[in-house]
C-alpha cells in the first residue's frame, strides 16, 4: 500500500520541485498531477520548455 501511494505521489514532488514552470503555471501543472498523475506528468516533460521561459528575444 506504501508503494502505491509514493507511486502516485512521485508525480507530484518532481513537478513541485521542477524549474521549468513557475508562479499559476506550476499550481495548474500540480493539480493536473494530482488527477491524472503519470499521464500528466509525461505532458508536462513533453510540453514545459527544459530551460524555462526565455526573456526578450534571443540574440543571433
Amino acid at each position: 500500500m506504501i508503494a502505491v501511494v509514493c507511486a502516485y505521489l512521485l508525480p507530484v514532488a518532481l513537478v513541485a520541485g521542477s524549474k521549468r514552470s513557475k508562479g499559476h503555471e506550476k499550481n495548474g501543472w500540480l493539480i493536473g498531477t494530482l488527477l491524472f498523475s503519470w499521464v500528466a506528468l509525461l505532458l508536462y516533460i513533453s510540453i514545459v520548455p527544459k530551460h524555462g521561459r526565455q526573456k526578450g528575444k534571443a540574440k543571433r
